[in-house]
């Protein structure tokens, strides 16, 4: 950090004075020249965080950042997720490998939080989760997430990001924050792009069209579509085994995307109809780890060589809002909306076998799905007294979860072996896994905004909400913005905030069966109102409860320059962790009557999920912009941004009285304990820099990412801080044709290593090397073209 300050420092003060100049009060810009007039900087703006319209920074009660699509597409990502983690600090989007379902859809966090703990919205609609629940070692473990790399890169206008507690005003897992991704509007050009790209060592090879297009309806209407296709090669560093062979895969998975978006308004009279959404449908495949030809595992009838099974899911993820809205006589702006959203995840596994089955087992299998589904009902209504506004509104939401099963062969133990039931990479999901819950909520809010002085303004919101499986909720927010110079503004607030328990965490059940003798014997996760949890104290889940406190500074010597600062603290009670596998193999201190409710069951060992812990986080974010036309035709624009956010335990919960052990027991093993404290960077920086002529736009961004840590058996093992730097070129050949070359992680730096171990295939010299933590993955340096044309 002090680095950085330094670093931020010499920036500030080396500045340059702005040589355009700010609009001058009672000045509009129809009284400017031409040659003023294409100088002018318009502040970028903001509709999140308040519901009283856009704002900009210096204005903003709460912290908020705003990203544009230049600048999305000036890193070189081809996905909207991989885009944000290389411009926002804080933004945690690791890329693992060999982690099942997770491979084909990373989660990403804020402020070192949980992936659910983010709500994302899209034009301020709440944007649904994905089916799938993170079960292994990664980070976000046990929760599930929003794919942001579903929605086209060029669909976008913007993306917000409140950095601030908000469930009092938006509802349930605003806790970190919000993402609100606004997609391009009205008076928008017609583009098209296509893409190559590969890392040096001549893998992950990406290919991408993409096409823009917006028609223009009577009344300034508009319908904009965006389609897109994307081939992501795999890309592979796993080294060669002591017999100098390369079996595993360890990277990024191959996937195709295609994609469709669009945006559209109608104005009729007084009213406008709306309607956003996308598609999206994946088909990926990634390895999981290799079964050695003399194997137990193996079949060498099948696989003489042994061999890798291909995880190969077909993800499809679907999102439509439609509505209507207009200003009452009174001039009050209402709307009424309707979102609905799907992800379906089909788990298919190729190149594998159910070692069970013996000669008879396929090598293809179908090892069933899970399906999210969610219908949202918004009701909005916005009043301004003068400097002061009030807002108010309903909102109805009704979840669907569902898991269906695989075909018999993906999960069935037939009598060739007694231990490897089903496919291997992944066992599918049984006829008893098979899950359908259900869940309405309703809500309704108040968000009032008073100015008490021209420097002092308040903000105030009250929530209550009542889900159909825990009850009620009320949570508040109260902020303060005083300005005691147009050119500095402090800001402050307090809030309570909740997270719903998902639905995937409530109903998600995946087991196997063993031999165990003459017995068969299950184990495996069981959902919360399953009769084995039960039986053993699992309980209905609680909403995870949150208290937020920020406090900042901004400062605009110059309509050319903003600075910002800061600070928060966020505590959050009965966060949700799935327990440690309760067996007396792992549990030393297991009770008998534990042991007995198992036998009794016929079940070896079991996990479920449970309130577990209290955590504090607290930090402090850095934000600077900088502006300067040098000439006329070209400009300089920086933005540096720095994140500090660190976790710890703060407190834990009983265990259930039934199994005999504590909480920490039951819960905080080394790899939770270190997971949550410390698996992500604590630190985390960003310099952004584009150098604009009417020629070419010459693009930098430099990534500094923080250390972080992992376990390695018991003991934990930390991995140093790394800088990363990406360059972009683009060349204007003619008014709409930009060619464009680029690179990403031109230093070609990988991740540190993990130490010497004793595992034949995890550590330094080994086939896996480096962490699945890792923030920037392990591809290391890659380059890219882009021709883009305007029409």
């Amino acid at each position: 950090m002090k680095l950085f300050l330094c670093l931020l420092s010499l920036v500030v003060l080396g500045l340059p004075r702005a040589q355009a100049e700010p609009v001058v009060a009672g000045q509009t810009l129809y009284d400017l020249p031409l040659e003023e007039l294409v100088r002018v900087q318009v502040p970028l703006q903001a509709d999140v965080g308040t519901r009283d319209g856009a704002h900009t920074a210096l204005h903003a009660i709460v912290p908020t950042d705003v990203y544009t699509t230049e600048q999305l597409l000036s890193v070189g990502e081809m996905g909207l997720a991989y885009a944000l983690a290389a411009l926002v600090p804080g933004f945690n989007h690791p890329r693992p490998s060999i982690a099942d379902g997770t491979d084909h859809a990373p989660p990403f966090t804020l402020r070192s939080l949980s992936p659910d703990q983010v709500l994302v919205l899209v034009n301020g609609k709440r944007l649904h989760q994905s089916s799938l629940l993170h079960t292994n070692s990664t980070i976000g473990r046990g929760s599930s997430s929003v794919d942001l790399n579903t929605i086209p890169l060029l669909a976008v206008e913007r993306v917000e990001v409140l950095r601030d507690g908000a469930a009092a005003q938006y509802g349930s897992d605003a806790i970190a924050g919000i993402i609100n991704i606004v997609l391009k509007g009205y008076g928008q050009t017609n583009q098209a792009l296509l893409g190559w790209g590969r890392t040096t060592q001549g893998d992950g090879i990406q290919r991408q069209a993409s096409l823009f297009h917006s028609t223009a309806l009577a009344s300034d209407g508009f319908f904009n579509i965006t389609a897109e296709l994307r081939d992501r090669g795999s890309s592979n560093r796993a080294r060669p085994d002591a017999d100098g062979q390369t079996r595993l895969h360890f990277g990024d998975a191959d996937t195709q995307d295609g994609q469709l978006a669009w945006n559209a308004e109608l104005p009729q009279g007084d009213t406008t109809l709306f309607s956003h959404g996308h598609l999206s449908r994946r088909h990926s495949r990634a390895g999981a780890f290799f079964r050695d030809a003399d194997s137990d595992k193996n079949l060498p009838s099948i696989y003489p060589q042994g061999f890798l099974p291909q995880i190969a899911p077909r993800i499809t993820d679907l999102s439509a809002s439609f509505g209507v809205k207009g200003i009452l006589a009174s001039g009050s702006p209402w709307s009424l909306a309707y979102t609905a959203g799907m992800n379906d995840y089909r788990f298919f596994v190729r190149n594998s076998l159910n070692r069970s089955l013996g000669a008879d087992s396929p090598t293809r299998f179908d090892s069933g799905s899970t399906a999210f589904v969610q219908h949202t009902l918004n009701a909005d209504v916005q009043h301004n007294f003068g400097p002061h506004s009030l807002a108010g509104g309903y909102e109805y939401r009704r979840a669907d979860y569902r898991i269906r099963a695989g075909e018999p062969a993906s999960y069935t133990l037939g009598p060739d072996s007694p231990w490897y039931a089903g496919a291997q990479g992944f066992g599918g999901f049984s006829p008893d896994n098979a899950t359908h819950v259900q869940r309405d909520s309703h809500a309704v809010y108040l968000d009032a905004k008073y100015a008490l002085h021209p420097q002092w303004t308040v903000l105030g919101a009250l929530r209550a909400e009542h889900y159909s499986d825990f009850g009620p909720t009320l949570n508040g927010k109260l902020a303060v913005r005083y300005q005691p110079t147009p050119q500095w503004l402090l800001r402050g607030g307090l809030s309570t905030g909740f997270r719903a328990p998902s639905l995937t965490q409530t109903g998600f059940t995946s087991t196997s069966t063993v031999l165990d003798g003459s017995a068969l014997l299950q184990y495996g996760h069981y959902g919360v109102s399953h009769p084995v949890a039960r039986a053993l104290g699992a309980q209905d889940l609680k909403p995870e409860k949150s208290r937020h406190l920020t406090f900042g500074t901004v400062w605009q010597p110059s309509p050319q320059l903003t600075a910002s600062m800061d600070g928060f603290v966020t505590e959050i009670d009965d966060r949700i962790m799935p327990t440690s596998y309760i067996a007396k193999s792992s549990l030393a201190q297991l009770s008998p009557q534990a042991q007995a409710i198992l036998q009794q069951y016929g079940v070896e060992g079991a996990t479920y999920f449970t309130n577990a812990v209290r955590t504090r986080t607290h930090g402090v974010d850095l934000r600077l912009d900088y502006q300067h036309d040098l000439a006329p035709g070209r400009r300089w624009h920086l933005r540096a941004a720095y994140s500090y956010a660190a976790t710890r335990i703060t407190g834990v919960n009983a265990a259930p009285s039934v199994l005999g052990v504590d909480m920490t027991d039951l819960v905080l093993d080394p790899y939770a304990r270190v997971t949550l404290e410390a698996g992500q960077p604590r630190h985390s920086a960003k310099l952004w820099s584009r150098y604009s002529t009417a020629q070419y736009d010459l693009t930098f961004n430099l990534n500094y990412f923080g250390s972080y840590a992992s376990t390695y058996g018991s003991d934990k093992v930390g991995f140093a801080a790394q800088w990363t730097l990406d360059a972009q070129l683009s060349y204007h050949l003619s008014k709409n044709t930009t060619l464009t070359v680029g690179g990403t992680n031109l230093l070609n730096t990988r991740p540190s290593q993990w130490g010497q171990t004793t595992d034949p295939i995890i550590g330094v010299g080994k086939p896996i090397a480096y962490s699945q933590y890792a923030p920037f993955g392990f591809n290391g340096a890659a380059y890219y073209l882009r021709l883009g044309v305007r029409f």
